[in-house]
């Protein structure tokens, strides 16, 4: 089994219940997708932050054009929203939690395109232009060349336990931002 079907297949559950807690969100209203920015600011802030700590630029050299943190800041500033409280993490990680870390996080740039697009579809001009997030382009073919190196590292075993503990860090930290935005009632249509 490679890493990459062992990743999906350890993460599966905890992938089903992220996007069960953001699925709550009406993208096209305005205070959901507030509720949304917010939620995934404080996820992703601390993750990437704790990514650089932990030198994730030896592992995608790349990095810089790959990370949210400003475009979503961005997103929430249009919105005259302010950022909320990153997740803190008084550790580093070691090369395979990297790894795992940074599988949910560029995973979710490909679900990212979907939501754009609910986003758009918003009656509110605000949400419409605060799109900065889920419209993030990375560097061009920056998802093949990330799972060519993740395959390299789960060259060696020894890795996987760490890259699979990475990514239900990543997920629990998700769905902990998302369950504490959720809005408590479905927005109107």
């Amino acid at each position: 089994m490679s890493i990459r079907e062992m990743l999906r297949a350890e993460g599966g559950a905890l992938h089903g219940q992220v996007d069960a807690a953001f699925g709550r969100y009406a993208l096209h209203s305005r205070s959901d997708y507030i509720a949304f920015l917010q939620a995934h600011a404080q996820a992703l802030f601390g993750l990437e932050a704790l990514l650089e700590r932990s030198g994730i630029e030896r592992l995608l050299p790349d990095w810089a054009e790959r990370r949210r943190t400003q475009a979503l800041g961005i997103d929430l500033q249009r919105l005259q929203v302010a950022s909320p409280p990153a997740e803190v993490f008084e550790r580093t990680l070691d090369e395979g939690e990297c790894w795992g870390v940074a599988y949910v996080l560029e995973g979710s740039r490909l679900g990212s395109r979907l939501l754009d697009r609910h986003a758009a579809e918003s009656p509110d001009e605000g949400v419409r232009e605060a799109r900065a997030y889920l419209g993030h382009v990375p560097p061009k073919g920056a998802w093949p060349a990330f799972l060519e190196r993740l395959d390299q590292a789960g060259d060696d075993p020894a890795l996987h336990p760490a890259m699979l503990a990475g990514q239900r860090l990543a997920f629990a930290v998700f769905l902990k931002a998302g369950l504490r935005y959720a809005p408590s009632t479905a927005s109107p249509s």
